[in-house]
């Protein structure tokens, strides 16, 4: 779904300042809510009757991928937003990258976990086995596939 600038407008220019929405939308389940943090509950109430697409847009806008955000900051940026639309976009933009890096680095890592030990597994228990050294190609090989692993264990004698 598409998000309409009258839509996004109508949340920039909302009556409220960040501090009136969080003291009168308090969150008392939450922590930093209490602290007199904008949370994203908070900041749909105070625009219901907003698109909420334009709404959550705006409020991602304020930081990468929380709830809760600095109240001081948050009314900067929407300050800002009056005066440059494109700066939303721009936000938007940055936050949506910075989120594909957090994923993509956690599957790296992820992944370098599992090669690593998938390597001392291999080294530890089945050091003669011959798919090892061109693993993952092995898998595919009917000679050196993981289903010849059991011939390789290592034995006590």
């Amino acid at each position: 779904e598409d998000i309409y600038v009258d839509d996004v407008k109508q949340v920039v220019n909302n009556k409220l300042t960040v501090e009136q929405i969080v003291d009168k939308f308090p969150q008392e389940d939450n922590f930093l809510a209490k602290q007199g943090y904008l949370t994203f509950a908070a900041f749909s109430e105070a625009n219901a009757n907003a698109n909420p697409l334009a709404v959550r847009a705006i409020f991602d806008a304020f930081k990468a991928s929380t709830d809760c955000v600095e109240p001081e900051p948050a009314q900067d940026k929407i300050n800002a937003y009056k005066q440059d639309l494109d700066l939303l976009k721009r936000e938007l933009l940055f936050s949506k990258v910075i989120g594909y890096i957090a994923v993509f680095t956690l599957l790296f890592m992820l992944g370098l976990a599992d090669i690593v030990a998938a390597g001392h597994a291999y080294n530890g228990w089945f050091p003669e086995w011959p798919g090892g050294e061109n693993f993952p190609l092995c898998i595919l090989d009917k000679e050196t596939g993981p289903w010849t692993i059991p011939q390789y264990w290592l034995k006590e004698y």
